[in-house]
């Protein structure tokens, strides 16, 4: 299939005018706001990433049926994934003008690209394109978002917004599964609760509804984490080793928060130090894992050591291994408050800072919390100056002793959204 026939049938609005609602699906999440603001607002790239399966496509298509709905007429927006070909963005866009007749050298057009990390040197092809021709609206989105934000960094700096699109929130979920819009928390807080258990395991759009708990596993398993470990890493690295990623993910998946020791890993993979070293940097780069630093005030005293590892997301480690409830409950609230930072210093510990707000965050699955498991905490806020600290815990009433808010686990997965 050459450039022209793929346009024609991925941009079926050149012919009926609308997209389709199975492309263009119904339930708007929270992001859509944000990427339309953007989009209305400002000339700048808009780059949406993000885990595989978690919406970036219909996102997409949201946008573009939100265009055609203002008016914008349907052959001044072009749609095309990488999935299909790797084209340089010039021969798309001619292929573009022969199949539509529009001048996209003159022409007032919207150009939504897809996958983008599949094409090779595309931060250089896109700054081509938005510095010499101002008439394009450039909208991009990609699975590698590591990739995506260190090629915008070098390439595009004061030239795009980013927006990171992340598996479901509880409450998306539920508005999703349910056809509900919640406006009021505590109207739906019991409704909310008896979903928690299904949420952790099943964040993404597509199978919000599925209730055989093997079939949700097989998809995050088939069509998210193999998808990357065999597809998407190989594709993009040389000397990828995805037998030793998914026996690497294996061990991570089943000891969220476990230390990483590069030495010990290697001697217990059999291979090198740099090998492993690698692999770890591919399984974030992939959004399967999350590397959680010591932190520190000074970002060159945070210690290159004692650095942690917890699932990207929590589903993704319950598809294939048995993880405790403390556990889960620490790698929810390290993805709901996107915490790259814990802290430890000689046996004092907080689970997670959030640091650009220097908000520590405690982790407990108690239903009850003693004044004495507050003492790391309290340090923390003397020492660091922070303002406040949240303990999150499984009960049920949410309190506040000094400057610590003491919340339930169901209501901070709510409040951080």
């Amino acid at each position: 299939m050459d450039e022209k026939e793929a346009l024609i049938l991925l941009n079926e609005w050149w012919k009926t005018g609308k997209v389709s609602e199975k492309l263009a699906k119904p339930y708007k999440r929270k992001a859509f706001e944000e990427a339309h603001r953007l989009l209305s607002s400002y000339r700048q790239i808009l780059i949406i990433t993000g885990l595989r399966r978690v919406g970036k496509t219909t996102l997409l298509y949201q946008l573009i049926s939100h265009l055609l709905q203002k008016g914008i007429e349907a052959k001044n927006i072009i749609y095309f994934s990488f999935d299909v070909s790797s084209s340089e963005i010039t021969k798309i866009l001619e292929a573009y003008k022969t199949a539509t007749g529009v001048d996209w050298k003159k022409s007032e057009i919207y150009l939504f690209l897809d996958e983008v990390q599949k094409l090779k040197n595309w931060s250089s092809q896109v700054k081509l394109i938005y510095d010499n021709f101002p008439n394009i609206r450039i909208i991009i989105s990609g699975s590698a978002s590591l990739q995506l934000e260190a090629q915008a960094i070098n390439n595009l700096a004061g030239r795009y917004f980013i927006i990171e699109l992340k598996p479901l929130s509880l409450l998306e979920y539920y508005e999703l599964k349910y056809n509900k819009k919640i406006e009021n928390f505590e109207l739906y807080e019991n409704e909310l609760r008896s979903e928690l258990e299904n949420y952790l395991k099943k964040p993404f759009p597509e199978i919000v509804s599925w209730e055989s708990e093997a079939e949700v596993k097989a998809y995050i398993k088939e069509n998210i984490i193999a998808k990357i470990t065999r597809g998407d890493l190989p594709d993009t690295f040389s000397n990828v080793n995805f037998s030793l990623l998914e026996s690497m993910l294996n061990l991570f998946y089943s000891k969220p928060g476990m230390i990483i020791s590069p030495d010990n890993l290697a001697k217990d993979f059999g291979v090198s130090k740099t090998t492993i070293e690698n692999h770890i940097f591919y399984l974030e780069f992939g959004k399967l894992i999350r590397i959680v630093k010591n932190y520190r005030p000074n970002i060159k005293m945070e210690s290159r050591k004692l650095k942690k590892v917890y699932p990207y997301d929590i589903s993704l480690a319950l598809a294939i291994a048995n993880v405790e409830k403390a556990y889960i409950f620490e790698t929810a609230v390290a993805s709901a408050s996107n915490a790259f930072h814990y802290w430890r210093m000689k046996k004092k510990e907080v689970d997670f800072v959030i640091k650009d707000k220097l908000i520590p965050v405690e982790v407990k699955t108690e239903k009850k919390i003693n004044a004495n498991e507050l003492k790391h905490l309290q340090y923390f806020i003397k020492k660091y100056k922070a303002k406040k600290g949240i303990v999150v815990y499984d009960g049920e009433k949410e309190e506040k002793i000094d400057s610590i808010t003491i919340l339930p686990f169901l209501r901070f997965l709510v409040k951080r959204t």
